[in-house]
Protein backbone atom coordinates (compact mmCIF):
# COMPACT_ATOMS: atom_id res chain seq x y z
CA UNK A 1 0.00 0.00 0.00
CA UNK A 2 1.44 3.10 -0.94
CA UNK A 3 -0.09 7.04 0.16
CA UNK A 4 1.47 10.34 1.05
CA UNK A 5 1.17 11.81 4.14
CA UNK A 6 2.05 14.90 6.17
CA UNK A 7 4.60 15.55 8.36
CA UNK A 8 5.36 19.08 9.89
CA UNK A 9 5.31 21.17 6.93
CA UNK A 10 6.35 18.67 4.40
CA UNK A 11 4.74 15.80 2.25
CA UNK A 12 6.02 12.02 2.30
CA UNK A 13 5.13 9.13 0.33
CA UNK A 14 4.99 5.85 2.72
CA UNK A 15 5.52 2.64 0.48
CA UNK A 16 4.49 -0.43 3.35
CA UNK A 17 5.21 2.25 5.78
CA UNK A 18 8.40 2.77 4.39
CA UNK A 19 9.43 6.64 4.34
CA UNK A 20 10.54 8.18 1.37
CA UNK A 21 12.14 11.74 0.82
CA UNK A 22 10.43 15.23 2.10
CA UNK A 23 9.08 17.49 -0.36
CA UNK A 24 6.78 20.45 -0.13
CA UNK A 25 3.94 18.73 -2.28
CA UNK A 26 3.21 15.68 -3.66
CA UNK A 27 1.46 15.79 -7.31
CA UNK A 28 -1.91 15.35 -7.99
CA UNK A 29 -3.01 11.50 -9.16
CA UNK A 30 0.24 9.99 -7.22
CA UNK A 31 1.80 7.11 -5.95
CA UNK A 32 0.75 5.20 -8.91
CA UNK A 33 1.92 1.11 -8.87
CA UNK A 34 2.48 -0.55 -11.92
CA UNK A 35 0.19 -3.20 -13.02
CA UNK A 36 2.86 -6.38 -11.46
CA UNK A 37 2.54 -4.33 -7.84
CA UNK A 38 6.54 -3.96 -7.90
CA UNK A 39 7.07 -0.65 -8.57
CA UNK A 40 5.85 2.71 -7.35
CA UNK A 41 6.12 6.47 -9.18
CA UNK A 42 4.91 9.60 -8.38
CA UNK A 43 5.73 13.34 -8.98
CA UNK A 44 6.57 15.77 -6.38
CA UNK A 45 7.48 19.54 -5.61
CA UNK A 46 10.44 20.86 -3.82
CA UNK A 47 10.61 25.09 -3.99
CA UNK A 48 11.06 25.47 -7.08
CA UNK A 49 12.09 21.55 -8.08
CA UNK A 50 9.46 19.59 -10.10
CA UNK A 51 10.54 15.84 -9.36
CA UNK A 52 9.45 12.22 -10.72
CA UNK A 53 10.53 10.14 -7.96
CA UNK A 54 10.45 6.04 -9.37
CA UNK A 55 11.40 2.97 -7.03
CA UNK A 56 12.43 5.93 -4.26
CA UNK A 57 14.95 7.32 -7.01
CA UNK A 58 14.68 10.93 -7.86
CA UNK A 59 15.06 10.00 -12.02
CA UNK A 60 13.81 13.52 -13.79
CA UNK A 61 13.84 17.00 -12.67
CA UNK A 62 11.31 19.29 -14.87
CA UNK A 63 9.76 22.75 -14.59
CA UNK A 64 6.45 21.01 -14.28
CA UNK A 65 5.37 18.06 -14.33
CA UNK A 66 1.40 16.87 -15.60
CA UNK A 67 -0.43 15.03 -13.68
CA UNK A 68 -0.03 11.62 -16.13
CA UNK A 69 2.02 9.13 -14.96
CA UNK A 70 2.09 5.52 -16.38
CA UNK A 71 4.19 2.04 -16.19
CA UNK A 72 3.47 0.22 -19.09
CA UNK A 73 1.63 -3.40 -18.37
CA UNK A 74 5.02 -5.50 -17.85
CA UNK A 75 5.78 -3.23 -15.52
CA UNK A 76 9.19 -2.39 -17.57
CA UNK A 77 8.60 1.08 -18.88
CA UNK A 78 7.30 4.67 -17.75
CA UNK A 79 5.94 7.37 -18.99
CA UNK A 80 5.14 10.83 -17.67
CA UNK A 81 3.48 14.42 -19.44
CA UNK A 82 6.40 17.12 -18.25
CA UNK A 83 6.29 20.66 -19.37
CA UNK A 84 9.15 22.51 -21.13
CA UNK A 85 9.58 26.52 -21.23
CA UNK A 86 6.20 27.18 -22.57
CA UNK A 87 5.27 23.32 -24.17
CA UNK A 88 4.60 20.04 -22.79
CA UNK A 89 6.46 16.99 -23.85
CA UNK A 90 5.73 13.20 -23.18
CA UNK A 91 9.09 11.32 -21.41
CA UNK A 92 9.04 7.60 -22.25
CA UNK A 93 11.94 5.30 -20.76
CA UNK A 94 13.96 8.75 -20.31
CA UNK A 95 13.47 9.98 -24.28
CA UNK A 96 11.63 13.36 -24.33
CA UNK A 97 9.70 13.45 -27.31
CA UNK A 98 8.36 16.79 -29.30
CA UNK A 99 7.13 19.83 -27.99
CA UNK A 100 3.14 20.52 -27.94
CA UNK A 101 0.99 23.00 -26.64
CA UNK A 102 -1.27 20.14 -24.99
CA UNK A 103 -0.92 16.18 -24.19
CA UNK A 104 -3.94 15.17 -24.37
CA UNK A 105 -5.16 11.14 -23.50
CA UNK A 106 -1.76 8.31 -23.60
CA UNK A 107 -1.83 4.67 -24.13
CA UNK A 108 0.19 1.79 -23.87
CA UNK A 109 -0.41 -1.30 -26.29
CA UNK A 110 -1.12 -4.27 -24.86
CA UNK A 111 2.35 -6.13 -24.72
CA UNK A 112 4.25 -3.04 -23.79
CA UNK A 113 5.91 -2.25 -26.98
CA UNK A 114 4.00 0.63 -28.72
CA UNK A 115 2.86 3.86 -26.78
CA UNK A 116 -0.05 6.16 -28.42
CA UNK A 117 -1.36 10.06 -26.91
CA UNK A 118 -3.17 12.59 -28.26
CA UNK A 119 -1.29 16.09 -28.87
CA UNK A 120 -2.39 19.33 -29.82
CA UNK A 121 -0.23 22.16 -31.86
CA UNK A 122 -1.96 25.59 -32.42
CA UNK A 123 -5.40 24.64 -33.08
CA UNK A 124 -4.98 21.50 -34.59
CA UNK A 125 -4.93 17.94 -32.60
CA UNK A 126 -2.73 14.57 -33.60
CA UNK A 127 -2.28 11.31 -32.64
CA UNK A 128 1.53 10.22 -32.07
CA UNK A 129 2.29 6.55 -32.36
CA UNK A 130 5.65 5.24 -31.30
CA UNK A 131 6.86 9.13 -32.27
CA UNK A 132 5.29 9.47 -35.80
CA UNK A 133 2.35 11.96 -35.69
CA UNK A 134 -0.49 10.93 -37.79
CA UNK A 135 -3.40 13.53 -40.14
CA UNK A 136 -4.46 16.88 -38.11
CA UNK A 137 -7.99 17.34 -37.24
CA UNK A 138 -9.56 19.32 -35.06
CA UNK A 139 -10.32 17.27 -32.12
CA UNK A 140 -9.50 13.81 -31.15
CA UNK A 141 -12.00 12.19 -28.80
CA UNK A 142 -11.77 11.92 -24.53
CA UNK A 143 -10.11 8.47 -24.03
CA UNK A 144 -8.42 7.86 -27.02
CA UNK A 145 -6.41 6.65 -28.45
CA UNK A 146 -7.20 2.69 -28.05
CA UNK A 147 -5.07 -0.16 -29.04
CA UNK A 148 -6.19 -3.71 -30.38
CA UNK A 149 -5.73 -6.73 -27.76
CA UNK A 150 -3.21 -8.21 -30.82
CA UNK A 151 -0.95 -4.75 -29.84
CA UNK A 152 -0.83 -4.03 -33.62
CA UNK A 153 -3.95 -1.50 -34.19
CA UNK A 154 -4.89 1.75 -33.22
CA UNK A 155 -8.33 3.67 -33.31
CA UNK A 156 -9.26 6.50 -32.15
CA UNK A 157 -12.35 9.06 -33.47
CA UNK A 158 -11.32 13.09 -34.90
CA UNK A 159 -13.66 15.78 -35.48
CA UNK A 160 -13.08 17.65 -38.94
CA UNK A 161 -15.29 20.84 -39.05
CA UNK A 162 -18.61 19.54 -38.49
CA UNK A 163 -18.26 16.16 -38.86
CA UNK A 164 -16.87 13.03 -36.71
CA UNK A 165 -15.06 9.69 -38.27
CA UNK A 166 -13.40 6.84 -36.55
CA UNK A 167 -9.86 6.21 -38.01
CA UNK A 168 -7.99 3.05 -37.31
CA UNK A 169 -4.34 2.43 -38.49
CA UNK A 170 -5.13 6.16 -40.24
CA UNK A 171 -7.46 4.66 -42.40
CA UNK A 172 -9.87 6.85 -42.14
CA UNK A 173 -14.15 5.53 -41.74
CA UNK A 174 -17.18 6.98 -42.81
CA UNK A 175 -18.41 10.43 -41.59
CA UNK A 176 -20.97 11.09 -38.45
CA UNK A 177 -22.71 14.21 -36.94
CA UNK A 178 -20.92 12.48 -33.75
CA UNK A 179 -19.11 9.93 -32.29
CA UNK A 180 -19.94 8.78 -28.40
CA UNK A 181 -16.68 9.81 -26.55
CA UNK A 182 -15.13 6.09 -25.02
CA UNK A 183 -17.01 3.96 -26.96
CA UNK A 184 -14.67 2.41 -29.54
CA UNK A 185 -14.14 -1.02 -28.89
CA UNK A 186 -11.64 -3.66 -30.97
CA UNK A 187 -13.01 -7.18 -30.74
CA UNK A 188 -11.19 -10.32 -29.08
CA UNK A 189 -9.66 -11.07 -32.37
CA UNK A 190 -8.39 -7.72 -32.94
CA UNK A 191 -10.05 -7.61 -36.71
CA UNK A 192 -13.14 -5.38 -35.36
CA UNK A 193 -13.42 -2.01 -34.25
CA UNK A 194 -17.31 -1.03 -33.12
CA UNK A 195 -18.10 2.18 -31.98
CA UNK A 196 -21.78 4.52 -31.74
CA UNK A 197 -22.21 6.92 -33.86
CA UNK A 198 -24.80 9.74 -34.16
CA UNK A 199 -26.60 10.66 -38.02
CA UNK A 200 -29.14 13.30 -37.62
CA UNK A 201 -31.50 12.48 -34.65
CA UNK A 202 -30.36 8.77 -34.42
CA UNK A 203 -27.60 7.24 -32.75
CA UNK A 204 -26.75 3.87 -34.57
CA UNK A 205 -23.82 0.97 -33.55
CA UNK A 206 -21.50 0.57 -35.90
CA UNK A 207 -18.73 -1.90 -36.76
CA UNK A 208 -15.67 -1.52 -39.18
CA UNK A 209 -18.31 1.32 -40.86
CA UNK A 210 -21.14 -1.02 -41.38
CA UNK A 211 -24.39 -0.06 -39.61
CA UNK A 212 -25.10 -3.16 -37.43
CA UNK A 213 -28.12 -1.28 -35.37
Amino acid sequence: MAYAAKTGSKWVVLVDDRVGSRYDMIAQGGPIFSPDSRRVAYGAKDGTRSIVVVDGQEVAQRDTIGPLLAFSPDGARFVYKAKKGTKWIVVIDGQEGEQYDTIGSLAFSPDSKHVAYAAQRGVKWCVVVDGREGAQSDTIAEGEPIFSPDSKHAAYAVQRGAKWCMVVDDREGAQYDAIAEGAAIFSPDSKHVAYAAKQGMKWIVAVDDHEVA
